[in-house]
């Protein structure tokens, strides 16, 4: 009896030194988790991001405790080594890239180049290998507890607080996430912003929602439909529409070309006004001096912004599931770049954001920009939302292309005009639209168009103009599909119904010629996924490996997105809806065979496209 009373004292003192481990080891993740997240984000640092680090921490205490006691305490203690390199990889990618580590930059071996070109040892402090310290300290207690403890402590002792743990983890922990996922919809399935979402719910989290997007969320598992010689042949029959026997073809050889992506700019406010005013002033004009796209359609994914560039620069649809510049980054592309640079171009992309956003530090070697200026390559004088203003942009942009050896390619992605709109002073009179979604849309459009014909302005003065090729579009929508009412309030000669809900979903396409040569408006159907070939028209260049069409050769329809909707000819078709209409009337169809017919074709090529991404298969026709 006495003996049994001595092993229940003995099982509770185990129990006891058990539990301050698991103590010591609660506060030690969460304190790394969080002393990380302040380290790569000390100006945006949020002190809450202590709840949802804390309670990931308890979920992976509470998966341990699942297991016997000193079982239990090598898994601890494998987690927190785990997690420690984790850290100090971070930090290392993050001193280097601006951006966090992810499954895809191992992958494709971007870390293994940085380790390899830059020793880990000089760039980490002494200070980066206090994540470790503990590791060195905890090795004798827990051998301690091992070696003195010689009962171990009932199972039940630590199954209930086990359940306890992960039941708390994951409902407090999804809290977050689902909040995260509330006001920034799509974020948790591209990760075009890491630093973000590590800022908002903790590294843990971020490492975990990124290997389930790499792993499960992204996986391409179903079977090819389609063999490599009938995406061959698929290749052949659509480059053969692209001819040389038009006005337009080598119109841009030796001359520059700067393409400038404006963020989330649509058509819709193209030659409109409000109050009484121009809502873009100066695009209006200059559209008056070029080749005007008045029904070109963004085919963006998941990638948005980063789609758009992927499209005018490859001609290749983006991913369906996911965004291209993550799942991708590996792939060999033929693209504008290296087309350009057989000519002897260099070519140079201007962003103002941190470089890691949208992994595009990564992608655009892909591509083959010769030089990728990001947040940290400008002064940074004028910070407006996520990054450099746009009139920082356009000026200092400007003031690089100056020092460029002629011709070049520069490609300037605009950022101010981004969700939710509200970093602009007001500079637009919205009347009654004052304080809402729409007024703070227009406002920051108006901004955009001010900065831009600043730029323009400037390009002219220094002669640009006349020796460059102009391209400008809009990436994609500013007005998410729940807010499309709102656009009614703009456009009252518009009616509200399906068919123009659709056609809303377009974005201004202009290119201007020296001396406002050929000075047009087209109202052909087109897509972004043309405009690759538009400019290949332009300097003579030859790829076989596209799927958009070259407008300045032909004038049929054809608008073909992932989800399916497609304008094919005189057809359009809204997947969503499931309904058919004419394109140029707006008149619903009734479903018939050849309106199958071409529905079968359209997917055929957007199902060929994704088998292309997936299967890498432009490495077979690289050249």
């Amino acid at each position: 009896m006495k003996y049994n009373t001595n092993k229940k004292i003995y099982n509770l003192g185990a129990f006891r030194f058990y539990a301050i481990l698991l103590g010591l080891f609660i506060i030690i993740l969460t304190y790394k988790s969080y002393k990380l997240v302040k380290i790569i984000s000390p100006i945006y640092f949020n002190k809450n991001i202590l709840f949802p680090t804390l309670y990931c921490v308890i979920l992976l205490i509470g998966i341990s405790m699942l297991f016997k006691d000193k079982l239990s305490l090598i898994l601890i203690y494998l987690i927190n080594l785990l997690l420690s390199i984790v850290y100090i990889l971070d930090k290392f990618y993050f001193e280097l890239k601006g951006d966090l580590l992810s499954v895809v930059s191992i992958k494709n071996g971007t870390l293994a180049k940085l380790i390899s070109s830059n020793s880990i040892f000089k760039i980490l402090t002494f200070k980066d290998m206090l994540f470790f310290i503990d590791l060195i300290f905890l090795i004798p207690i827990i051998f301690i507890y091992f070696k003195k403890v010689k009962f171990t402590v009932p199972y039940y002792f630590h199954a209930i607080p086990s359940i306890l743990f992960i039941t708390l983890g994951i409902t407090l922990n999804n809290k977050h996430i689902a909040k995260l996922d509330k006001e920034q919809s799509g974020l948790l399935k591209n990760m075009s912003n890491k630093l973000y979402v590590s800022r908002m719910i903790g590294n843990i989290n971020y490492h975990a929602l990124d290997g389930y997007n790499y792993f499960f969320r992204w996986k391409e598992d179903t079977p090819n439909k389609y063999s490599n010689e009938e995406i061959h042949k698929f290749f052949n029959e659509n480059s053969k529409q692209n001819s040389d026997n038009n006005p337009y073809f080598k119109k841009g050889e030796g001359k520059n070309l700067i393409v400038l992506q404006l963020e989330s700019l649509q058509e819709f406010v193209i030659n409109q006004k409000f109050n009484g005013k121009e809502i873009t002033p100066n695009l209006n004009k200059f559209i008056k001096r070029s080749v005007y796209y008045e029904n070109c359609f963004y085919q963006v994914g998941e990638g948005n912004t980063s789609d758009a560039e992927f499209l005018f620069n490859n001609s290749l649809y983006p991913s369906s599931n996911g965004a291209t510049y993550y799942k991708y980054a590996g792939n060999t592309f033929n693209s504008l770049p290296k087309d350009l640079k057989k000519k002897g171009y260099n070519s140079y992309v201007f962003h103002g954001n941190n470089e890691g956003f949208w992994n595009r530090h990564v992608m655009y070697n892909s591509i083959g920009f010769d030089k990728f200026y990001g947040i940290k390559d400008f002064s940074q004088d004028e910070i407006l939302g996520m990054g450099i203003s746009d009139k920082s942009l356009f000026k200092e942009g400007l003031e690089k292309m100056d020092t460029f050896k002629q011709p070049f390619y520069s490609f300037l992605i605009s950022l101010t005009s981004h969700y939710p709109f509200k970093d602009v002073e007001e500079i637009f009179p919205v009347g009654h639209l004052k304080d809402t979604f729409m007024g703070d849309y227009l406002n920051s459009i108006h901004y955009l168009d001010k900065e831009l014909g600043i730029f323009l302005d400037n390009l002219e003065k220094k002669g640009y103009l006349d020796n460059s090729i102009i391209v400008m579009y809009g990436d994609h929508n500013g007005v998410p599909p729940y807010l499309t009412d709102e656009i009614y309030k703009v456009r009252k000669d518009l009616v509200n119904n399906d068919f123009n809900n659709f056609m809303l979903n377009k974005v201004p396409l202009i290119v201007h010629f020296p001396e406002d040569k050929y000075k047009s408006s087209k109202n052909e159907y087109v897509g972004q996924i043309d405009m690759y070939n538009l400019v290949a028209n332009l300097y003579g260049i030859k790829n076989p490996y596209i799927f958009g069409r070259d407008i300045l050769s032909t004038s049929n329809n054809k608008v073909l997105f992932n989800n399916g909707s497609f304008i094919y000819e005189d057809i359009l078709y809204i997947s969503n809806l499931n309904k058919y209409f004419n394109v140029n009337t707006g008149r619903e169809l009734i479903e018939n065979q050849r309106l199958i017919d071409i529905k079968t074709l359209c997917r055929k090529e957007i199902d060929m496209a994704q088998q292309v991404l997936k299967d890498n298969l432009l490495l077979m026709n690289k050249e």
